[in-house]
This record gives structure tokens, sequence and C-alpha cells, in this order.
């Protein structure tokens, strides 16, 4: 067989090898951005960080940071979030405070905490944890990129007791099925249902 024969084969096989290579970095990456808690397309990514594993024997109780990348150029209003978990396997105590502010405009101290409304009874009998901040003065307590930090954005905490059914080897799956920073211009606002708002999941696994 002559080399010409040979020299189109070899570069289609070339050819299907660089696509092959490529594909699998970019799933690499994807991967990567995804266990560092990023999105590779998109910013804005809100988050329920929990740790690797939780021993029974060391502690019953646990307080999950719920953490935000980024805001947009927008101010937002209004925020909610609901997220799904199994109430035979946790216990929703409630929320605790993040470190991420609201505008505070026309008060001599320029920022503070917003208030966020949620009912634990009633989360624990749906097993969804439906949680809201609304600034009734028309935007000057709204949430603002201004106010974050450059990393440890902690928009609020949910603390968890764990239920006495739990065994070594459970995983407790704790899914957003909705989420919103809305802006009064709606275009801008944030969203999963847009996809304008990225979110990560959390998993509690029971270890010894």
């Amino acid at each position: 067989m002559s080399k010409s024969k040979l020299e189109p084969k070899t570069k289609k096989r070339i050819k299907i090898g660089i696509s092959i290579g490529v594909l699998l970095l970019l799933l690499i990456l994807f991967l990567l951005f995804s266990f560092c808690g990023e999105n590779p397309f998109g910013k804005h990514t809100l988050t329920i960080e929990t740790p690797q594993k939780i021993s029974l024997s060391e502690t019953d109780e646990i307080t999950l940071d719920v953490t935000i990348s980024s805001f947009g150029e927008a101010k937002y209003p209004a925020a909610s979030m609901s997220i799904v978990f199994d109430p035979s396997k946790l216990e929703f105590i409630g929320i605790e405070e993040g470190n991420v502010f609201i505008r505070n405009d026309g008060e001599e101290i320029e920022q503070r905490l917003p208030d966020w409304s949620c009912n634990p009874t009633q989360c624990n009998k749906t097993g969804k944890i439906n949680i809201m901040y609304l600034d009734t003065t028309g935007g000057k307590n709204a949430f603002d990129k201004d106010l974050l930090a450059k990393d440890d954005n902690v928009v609020l905490r949910l603390k968890f007791r764990f239920r006495g059914s739990l065994r070594k080897g459970d995983v407790c799956d704790l899914v957003f099925e909705d989420a919103v920073f809305a802006a009064s211009d709606e275009t801008q606002s944030l969203a999963m249902t847009t996809g304008t708002l990225n979110v990560r999941n959390g998993k509690i696994v029971i270890g010894d």
C-alpha cells in the first residue's frame, strides 16, 4: 500500500483524536469548576455548602451555609428560595443570619442584615424550606453587589437536627426547587427558571 493512500486515513485519525481530546478537556474543566463551587457557564451561583461526611457520634445538629458567588449590576429588593429535604431524616430548626448585607439608604448605618421570613413548622410538614425576603421600602433595603465581599458571602445559614432514623451510610439531599433574586426590572433578575442564577445542591453524608 502506498504512502499517499495512508496519509488521508492518518490525518482523519489525528483529527478525530484531537476532537476527542478537546471534548475530554472541556468535560474535565466542567467537573473541576463544579466541585470548586463555580459554574463555567454562569458566574451567579447559589450554593448549599456541605461537609464531606458527618459523624453521628460527634453531633446531632448541623448548620449549613448558603452562599452566593456574585450579583449583577441591578439592585435586588426581593429574594426567595425553596429547598427540598427529607423530614423523616432531618428536622429543620430554622435560619441563622449570614454575612451578606442589604442597603440601608437614608440611615446613619448604611447597611444591615436582611430579615428572612420562614416557617420551620410548616417546612417540616411539607419537606420544603420556603424562605423569602421582601424590601417594602421600594429599593432602599435591597441586595447590591457593592455590599459583597471578595469571598465568604453567606446569604443565610440553615440549621438542622438529625432524626433518630439516621444510620451510617445515609445520604440526605438538599435540593433547590426554586431560587430568585428579583430586580425591579424583571429582565435583570437572577432566577433559576431563566438560567440567570445557577445553583449547587447540598448532600449530607452520614459517616461513623
